[in-house]
């Protein structure tokens, strides 16, 4: 590893410059899951391989290598790992982070004047899950903010979930709002080309971002309480908030990530739901709300040959959300439910083209 690094030094300029220079894996701009894996992913995640044999004197040709840190390993496009031991997210976050960062972005949220005319300070980004839970009791409890919950159904919510979600909005005092979007067909193109052309959990994340918006609009509220508890931004600087400008009323909007802002565990989210007399439904597939993740791992995993969740439970990792033990167990138990995905998906579609016709 030595004489590797010496060679760097001594004839870098020489060398390509993806070699030369460190980069975070968002500007590799390739998909982590091997959506769109063509000829520039290949020769991406090809250099990527590359770059770490030469900073690790192993070589992920033969087994891949993993951070020392998180789950990310060589098997990803977008990650190499430094001489360190360290991946470049890791890399990438430790270099940018800042916690006063964060907490002058949290003074600059709960600060925030409502627009003329709001009747409420904020909408909670409510999913039903642990994570959107801690973040409504933090805002309506500890920040003394008035909110709504608005949940985004994407049709794969079991009611369970948003009637556990009801009874917590009704101890809160808060109101619970149900959206409604149609993911199946989206899903099901998708799911026909093996998830190589698209991811679902991104499509819903896209969906579920401009629903909220639109009902932002049309209250006149400027503010989003998420239940993300990881960064927003990593690159120039590691931020809890991306603003939106809605271009059509013109309106200004933060979308906060209320756990990682305040640097929550999955320890203290849990306690905190415990106290108050709230259970988690456990849903197969890591997820506290929908069933999507459990019904999809299996056939990404056997195309990638690493769970698909991986790379969002290493960003848990490396915000010091979870431990990297905790997120292993996580991903452990795989499950072949390819067929209950289809039928589900069938039957979604099925009823959207009766309610179609009954509308006709």
């Amino acid at each position: 590893m030595k004489s590797s690094s010496s060679f760097l030094n001594t004839f870098s300029f020489l060398l390509p410059k993806f070699l030369r220079e460190d980069y975070s894996p968002y500007k590799c701009d390739v998909s982590a899951n091997r959506e769109n894996y063509n000829l520039r992913a290949r020769r991406i995640h090809g250099q990527n391989m590359i770059k770490t044999w030469i900073n690790t004197g192993k070589s992920p040709f033969v087994k891949p290598v993993e951070c020392n840190n998180c789950l990310f390993d060589t098997r990803i496009p977008n990650i190499y790992i430094g001489s360190d031991g360290l991946c470049n997210m890791c890399m990438t976050y430790q270099k940018n982070f800042k916690l006063e960062i964060l907490n002058s972005e949290l003074e600059t949220f709960i600060n925030t004047p409502r627009e003329p005319g709001a009747k409420l300070d904020a909408v909670v980004a409510f999913s039903g899950g642990k994570d959107s839970a801690a973040a409504l009791y933090w805002a309506k409890k500890k920040l003394n903010l008035e909110v709504v919950a608005v949940l985004v159904q994407n049709g794969f919510i079991p009611e369970q979930v948003i009637d556990n979600g009801r009874d917590l909005c009704d101890q809160l005092g808060v109101e619970l709002v149900v959206l409604n979007i149609e993911l199946a067909p989206f899903l099901k193109d998708m799911m026909d080309k093996n998830f190589t052309q698209g991811y679902p959990c991104y499509k819903c994340g896209e969906m579920f971002h401009k629903e909220i918006q639109k009902y932002c609009v049309t209250k006149g509220i400027n503010r989003v309480i998420l239940g993300r508890n990881w960064w927003r931004w990593i690159e120039p600087e590691v931020r809890s908030v991306r603003w939106v400008k809605d271009e059509a009323s013109g309106l200004n909007l933060q979308f906060f990530s209320l756990p990682f802002a305040l640097q929550l565990t999955e320890k203290e989210v849990l306690k905190m739901l415990d106290d108050i007399g709230w259970k988690t439904l456990k849903i197969h597939g890591n997820s506290t709300n929908c069933v999507i993740p459990g019904l999809i791992e299996y056939p990404i995993y056997q195309r990638l040959g690493y769970h698909p969740e991986l790379n969002l439970l290493s960003r848990e990792v490396i915000a010091g959300f979870l431990d990297k033990e905790e997120a292993k167990e996580q991903l452990a138990d795989i499950k072949d439910n390819t067929e209950i995905l289809r039928k589900m998906v069938n039957k979604k579609l099925e009823e959207a083209q009766s309610d179609q016709g009954e509308k006709g």
